[in-house]
C-alpha cells in the first residue's frame, strides 16, 4: 500500500534559511513543476530528479513538495491537511462562485479559501526558487509568472489506463476490477478543481516543456531526461 511521504521539518527548515540567504543576490529563480495523471510516478520521479540536482556540490540545494507537503504546510485550525486533500477532490459549484465574488474573503467558500491559500504557497515558494513542486495547479498557477524573474520548467507525466491500472493496484491496493473506475474519479476530481479555479485544463499540452510517458520510462529515467533538460536551459 502507498504511503504519503513524511514532511521533514528540518529539512524544509534548513532550505528556508538557505534560500532567504540566495534571495539576497538571486536575479532569477529557478523551478520544476511537475504534473501527472493520477497513477504515475510523480514523486518518485521528482525525487530522483532532486538528487541529481543537489549531486552539483555547487549549487544551493534543491527541495520537492508534494502536494501533501503543501497541505500540511498551509494547514491550521480551520484547514486541517484533511480538509484540503477532501475539498481538493470536490466541484466548485456555481452557488461557490457567485457567493465568494460578492463577499469579504473571511466568508468565502472552503473551496476558494483553500485553493487561495495554495496558490499563495506555490507562489512563495517559487518565489524562493529552489524547488521541484509535484501537483497542486502549480504548473498552471506559475505559468504566466515573467520569465525574466522566474524561470520555471513544466513537466507532464501521462500513462495509458493498462500502465495506470496496474499502478493503482500496486500502489493504493485496489483490485484490477474496481481500478479503472477509481482511477477516473480521482482524475477528475482533481482536474475538475484545478480547472475550475485557474481556467486551464491540467491536459492542456502547450503548458508544458516536456511531457513523458511513463508506461516507456521509468522514474530514473524520467528524472535523468528533466535534468538533461535543465543542464541544456542553464538552470542546473
Amino acid at each position: 500500500m502507498y504511503k504519503t511521504p513524511e514532511f521533514d521539518q528540518d529539512l524544509y527548515h534548513t532550505w528556508l534559511k538557505e534560500r532567504a540567504s540566495a534571495m539576497a543576490t538571486m536575479k532569477q529563480s529557478h523551478f520544476v513543476t511537475l504534473s501527472r495523471e493520477f497513477g504515475c510516478d510523480g514523486y518518485p520521479t521528482a525525487m530522483k530528479l532532486c538528487d541529481l540536482i543537489n549531486r552539483k556540490k555547487k549549487l544551493s540545494p534543491w527541495l520537492v513538495f508534494s502536494h501533501a507537503m503543501m497541505e500540511k504546510l498551509v494547514s491550521g485550525e480551520k484547514l486541517t491537511p484533511e480538509l484540503i486533500n477532501e475539498v481538493s477532490e470536490k466541484r466548485y459549484r456555481f452557488v461557490n462562485w457567485f457567493i465568494d465574488g460578492l463577499v469579504p474573503d473571511y466568508l468565502k467558500s472552503t473551496e476558494s479559501q483553500v485553493f487561495e491559500t495554495m496558490r499563495t504557497m506555490i507562489l512563495n515558494l517559487v518565489e524562493k526558487g529552489n524547488c521541484i513542486i509535484v501537483g497542486g495547479g502549480s504548473q498552471i498557477i506559475t505559468n504566466s509568472l515573467d520569465p525574466e524573474k522566474f524561470l520555471g520548467v513544466h513537466v507532464r507525466l501521462i500513462g495509458t489506463e493498462a500502465f495506470r491500472i496496474k499502478q493503482a493496484a500496486r500502489k493504493f491496493g485496489v483490485s484490477r476490477a474496481d481500478a479503472p473506475e477509481y482511477i477516473r474519479k480521482k482524475q477528475d476530481a482533481r482536474d475538475r478543481f484545478i480547472e475550475d479555479f485557474t481556467g486551464r485544463p491540467a491536459q492542456d499540452r502547450y503548458l508544458y516543456n516536456l511531457i513523458l510517458n511513463n508506461d516507456k520510462s521509468t522514474p530514473d529515467v524520467m528524472a535523468q531526461t528533466i535534468f538533461s533538460y535543465l543542464t541544456a536551459r542553464g538552470i542546473v
